[in-house]
C-alpha cells in the first residue's frame, strides 16, 4: 500500500507541475462536454450518458498518455521500475491516478451540467442520475485498464485513442443494438464495462510484470 501511495503521489506532482496549457484544455473540455450533456438529455432518446462515455475515453486517454506510454518513450517508466517498486505497485498506483482524476473530471462535468439544467430549465428535469455516473465510472475503468495494456503493446500516443475509441464503440454498439430488440435494464452497461475493465487489468498486469525491457538503452 505505501508503493501504491508513492506511485499515486508522485504522478500527481507531475500532474499539478505541468505547463499551463493542461488546465486550460482541462477547463474547456469541462465546461464544453457539460453542455452536451443538457443537450443530450434534452432529446427522447436521452443521450446524455452516452456523451459521458465517450467523454471518459478523452479523458482516460489523455491522462494514460502521459502517465504511461510518454514516460515509456522518455525512459521515466525504467527508472521508476529500477528504483525497488514492485511493478504491480506502479501499474495498479499510475492506473488508481488515472481513474481518480478522471472520476474528478467527470464529476466537475456533471456538475456543471446539472448547474446548466437548473438555470435553462428551471431544473423541471432531471440531468442524470447516480446510475449515469457509475456508468462513466466503468467506462473510465474500461479505458485506464486498456490504456494500461495498450502502453506495452502500442507505444504510439496517437494510436492510443482510436484504440479507447474503437473499443468503447463497439461496447455501446452492442448495448444499443440490445436495447432496441430487449428491456435491457440500466446497470446492464456499467456492469458489462466494469467486467471488461477487470479482464484489461489482469492482461496489463500480466504485459507489464512480463516484460524484460522498457526501453532499449543507447551507449
Amino acid at each position: 500500500m505505501k508503493e501504491l501511495k508513492t506511485v499515486i503521489y508522485k504522478e500527481w506532482k507531475c500532474f499539478i507541475g505541468s505547463d499551463r496549457g493542461i488546465f486550460i484544455l482541462y477547463t474547456v473540455l469541462v465546461l464544453s462536454w457539460s453542455f452536451f450533456l443538457v443537450g443530450g438529455n434534452d432529446s427522447s432518446l436521452r443521450t446524455g450518458p452516452l456523451w459521458l462515455v465517450f467523454f471518459s475515453v478523452v479523458v482516460a486517454a489523455n491522462f494514460s498518455n502521459t502517465v504511461f506510454i510518454s514516460e515509456r518513450i522518455s525512459g521515466a517508466l525504467e527508472i521508476l521500475i529500477t528504483s525497488g517498486l514492485s511493478r504491480s505497485s506502479i501499474l495498479f498506483g499510475k492506473m488508481s491516478f488515472v481513474m481518480g482524476m478522471s472520476l474528478v473530471i467527470g464529476g466537475s462535468c456533471m456538475g456543471l451540467s446539472c448547474l446548466w439544467q437548473y438555470l435553462m430549465y428551471d431544473n423541471e428535469v432531471a440531468v442524470l442520475r447516480s446510475i449515469d455516473f457509475f456508468t462513466y465510472a466503468a467506462s473510465a475503468f474500461v479505458n485506464t485498464a486498456g490504456s494500461a495494456f495498450l502502453s506495452v503493446r502500442m507505444p504510439n500516443p496517437r494510436l492510443l485513442h482510436l484504440a479507447n475509441l474503437f473499443l468503447t464503440g463497439c461496447v455501446i454498439a452492442v448495448y444499443t443494438i440490445l436495447s432496441l430488440y430487449y428491456p435491457v435494464p440500466d446497470f446492464f452497461l456499467p456492469l458489462f464495462l466494469i467486467l471488461i475493465g477487470l479482464a484489461g487489468s489482469i492482461l496489463a498486469k500480466n504485459e507489464f510484470n512480463s516484460e524484460r525491457i522498457l526501453q532499449p538503452v543507447v551507449f
